[in-house]
């Protein structure tokens, strides 16, 4: 929706070295994570005989599941003999420490996260109970995350139960535990669906405290499902929850005018596939054409509103992303591991996603892997000091972004290389603008930083016109930016003579 396809082509076979940032991780929460739940709000389980474990709040039961097979990368629910209880489940979901250890292993710097049995408290029915559960997840969530908080980072409970509530534990998670995200189900809950005028509070607190509300399915035959009147089988199930509660969700929050309403409210679209985004929006906006009358309260093309609003995650081995990439817009797209779940690729989901982001120009490759994510949810850098200034820098070349190179230097900053020095962030900056950002496969690597004070020295693989060389940068930072910056050895394509 974005424009004509680009014309393909071949990107260099390094990898990009930026941000990686899972968009949709998963925690798993400890029997002691409702430990400060009133008794008659606090979740139970009940294993039946097959190793089934039932969830219940209450008088309702809200999930049925082995839990420890839900929880472990790999496993399968069809094996009735190897369901496994929440006791055995994957270490990392409920150890921060082990998590981090995990990621390190992937390749993630950072992970927003969300639930596991939380996710199907949208079926208590009693408001005060939802209210009870969200707070003690939040708060549990918190000082999980707090074992790194440069790297793990929640994404809130809201009890739609009762939205003023919601609204109110919204704005607890942001200013109080400095949750970046909040989430909802895209299914109704307690009768009511997203579009309802009820949750218009909810909407409004998101655009005040400026954090993006993620819409995240969970496949449940309890919970009120798209196809539930239908024959039921787990595979259809699940395949039609996950991508078609999620685009009826879209319909709806921008048919019935909540993105209009709300035009700072951002909204990611997590765990139901992305390729359904092309389609879905061409078909909303063809109908928008015919039966537009019937939403007043939508005033732009949906696909409008999708581009200046909405992102979408992709999984990490869905082979259209390439092809769909220009349709949906290089900027909307994020990724999630869905960490530590039975069907998570782990060991080896960064390797596979890169390996599905390879016929992406380098650019495209970093905002997806990384970049657009930390935007979303406005993530700051896993490092601190000249190292932050550092990386931020190869962020901005690898994305051929003048902008955030400017604010990189200082006014009077001097760049240095091949016997020439230009001065002033002006002209380093017209100098990449005219050199460096006019090739599309501009890739450079950075080895290891070497770090002493205000000095950084680094070695850097470069791949830009069809040319690879080694080259070494020197940079001398003040503060949070760059005052003086040499380049060895530039390659014969970027070298220039100075007027």
């Amino acid at each position: 929706m974005t424009g004509p396809r680009p014309e393909p082509r071949t990107p260099p076979k390094a990898l990009v070295t930026t941000v990686v940032v899972d968009a949709d991780g998963h925690v798993v929460e400890p029997p002691e994570a409702w430990s400060d739940v009133p008794e008659e709000a606090r979740p139970r389980i009940v294993a039946d005989s097959v190793g089934i474990e039932h969830v219940i709040v209450g008088d309702t039961e809200i999930l049925a599941v082995p839990l420890g097979t839900l929880a472990t990368p790999g496993s399968s629910f069809a094996d009735f003999a190897s369901y496994a209880p929440l006791s055995e489940a994957h270490q990392g979901g409920s150890d921060p420490h082990l998590r981090l250890i995990d990621m390190d292993a992937e390749g993630i710097d950072q992970a927003v996260l969300f639930p596991s049995i939380g996710l199907y408290f949208s079926a208590v029915a009693d408001p005060d109970s939802a209210v009870h559960l969200a707070r003690a997840y939040n708060d549990w969530l918190a000082s999980y995350c707090a074992a790194d908080r440069l790297r793990l980072f929640g994404a809130a409970m809201l009890p739609l139960q009762d939205p003023v509530a919601a609204a109110a534990e919204l704005r607890r998670a942001a200013n109080e535990l400095h949750f970046p995200a909040a989430f909802v189900r895209p299914n109704p809950c307690g009768g009511r669906s997203l579009s309802d005028p009820a949750y218009e509070v909810v909407w409004s607190a998101a655009e005040e405290v400026g954090v993006p509300v993620c819409v995240h399915e969970g496949s449940s035959v309890i919970v009120p499902t798209l196809g539930s009147d239908r024959p039921f089988n787990p595979l259809i199930l699940h395949a039609v929850s996950h991508s078609f509660e999620q685009m009826l969700a879209c319909a709806q929050l921008i048919a019935f005018g909540v993105l209009e309403r709300h035009r700072d409210l951002q909204v990611v679209f997590l765990e139901s596939s992305g390729g359904w985004v092309p389609f879905w929006l061409e078909r909303l906006d063809e109908q928008a054409e015919t039966f537009g009358g019937f939403c007043p309260d939508m005033v732009e093309r949906p696909s409008d509103y999708f581009a200046r609003q909405c992102f979408i995650s992709y999984e990490i081995d869905e082979a259209t992303l390439p092809a769909l990439l220009p349709f949906i817009g290089e900027d909307r797209v994020v990724w999630g591991s869905d960490y530590p779940h039975h069907d998570a690729t782990f060991p080896g989901a960064v390797d596979a996603l890169r390996s599905t982001l390879a016929p992406l120009l380098p650019r495209a490759q970093a905002k997806v892997l990384g970049l657009n994510a930390r935007g979303l949810y406005g993530l700051p850098s896993r490092h601190s000091g000249p190292a932050a200034v550092v990386h931020a820098y190869f962020t901005a070349v690898t994305t051929r972004d003048p902008d955030a190179l400017r604010r990189l230097f200082t006014p009077d900053a001097r760049l240095v290389t091949g016997g020439i020095t230009l001065v002033g962030a002006a002209d380093i900056v017209s100098f990449y603008a005219t050199g460096a950002f006019i090739f599309d496969d501009l890739l450079p690597r950075p080895g290891a930083l070497d770090i002493d004070g205000a000095r950084v020295e680094v070695t850097i693989e470069l791949h830009v016109g069809g040319t690879d060389s080694s080259i070494v940068d020197q940079f001398t930072v003040a503060g949070n930016q760059i005052s003086r910056l040499e380049i060895s050895a530039l390659p014969s394509v970027l070298q220039f003579d100075r007027p």
